[in-house]
């Protein structure tokens, strides 16, 4: 690697059994910018088939929206199959397989609606961020003296982000990073749109867009690397999401390597203890403007300028709300 770490360190690591190829997030990455860009056709005709069967009464326009999701979700639910949103060819062959027309008077949501992330606002996921909350109130009371940062809604970015630190991902980050690194090359992932048939320059668009996130995936690498180094910790035994962020607030490494911060006093800003990622989290979105906001309008636009993603900050002030109305203010704290 050129970022100075020996040969024999980088073989060592590469000759784990843990380190495959795995083209999942360079092929979800792609897939969701040409959706964004293009629609895809395996979900125009997925729409196509659920509007047949009356489950669509919509538009099709190759973008898997939140009244897509319902549909493919209602259609399963009728059909007694597990309710998994996502638009795959198996879903579109069960779908032209399926004769069942939708039963009368099927209760559409609205069009506009606002959008949150409902599997984060079940009962089981509201229970962990009150836990999460009683258990680290002293914690959460000096990132919020320090940054400015509610603790209502410090949780409610950790609630969104991993379950208040029970889901960190099932796959190391080194691997996934690894991975994109490495298909930046699009011939590698170029299978996965074998259903769409991109003409030439839809082609030419998406091997530069591998390049481009592949490119951007070596450099997080080159940071994963040096952060695990700098927290003394094995970088296969540091789990990440799909593109690689890490710990109790998913941290990029890029930004791990220069936003994270000790929390617990031991001179370590380990991203995987709770106070340090609480810590961390404080300062980095401080310094994204949302530390300090004094009404929730003002904080709402401030979460949208660090994730511009209205559900992402529905949902974050969704569960502030909730644990300003439940939690008990005398809940001891560790």
């Amino acid at each position: 690697m050129a970022d100075g770490r020996s040969e024999a360190e980088v073989r060592g690591l590469f000759s784990r059994p843990e380190m495959v190829f795995d083209p999942e997030p360079m092929t979800a990455k792609l897939t969701e910018l040409y959706m964004s860009k293009y629609g895809l056709r395996l979900v125009t005709d997925i729409q196509n088939r659920l509007s047949a069967l009356g489950y669509h009464p919509w538009p099709a326009t190759g973008k898997l929206s939140r009244l897509t999701k319902w549909a493919i979700r209602a259609w399963q639910r009728q059909s007694g199959l597990p309710e998994k949103a996502r638009a795959t060819p198996e879903l579109l062959a069960a779908l032209r397989a399926s004769t069942a027309k939708a039963p009368p008077g099927l209760d559409f949501p609205p069009e506009e609606a606002p959008t949150v992330y409902e599997s984060a606002l079940t009962e089981e996921r509201l229970a962990e961020a009150r836990d999460f909350l009683a258990a680290n109130r002293t914690i959460l009371a000096g990132v919020r003296q320090r940054y400015g940062l509610p603790e209502e809604v410090a949780v409610g970015v950790a609630a969104v982000e991993t379950r208040c630190g029970r889901y960190l991902g099932e796959k190391p980050a080194v691997a996934l990073l690894s991975g994109m690194a490495l298909a930046r090359d699009y011939a590698l992932v170029a299978d996965a749109f074998s259903y769409e048939k991109p003409s030439p320059d839809r082609t030419a668009w998406l091997a530069a867009k591998a390049r481009e996130r592949g490119d951007w995936a070596y450099r997080e690498l080159a940071a994963l690397l040096a952060y695990a180094g700098r927290i003394g910790r094995d970088p296969l035994a540091m789990p990440g999401s799909i593109y690689g962020a890490i710990g109790v607030s998913q941290f990029m490494p890029t930004n791990a390597l220069t936003l994270a911060r000790d929390g617990d006093g031991d001179g370590v800003a380990d991203l995987f203890v709770v106070a340090d990622a609480l810590e961390s989290m404080g300062n980095y979105l401080h310094k994204a403007g949302v530390g300090g906001q004094t009404s929730e309008t003002a904080l709402r636009e401030a979460l949208f300028r660090y994730n511009k993603s209205r559900a992402y900050v529905n949902t974050i002030m969704a569960v502030a709300t909730h644990l300003r109305q439940t939690a008990s203010p005398e809940t001891p704290g560790k």
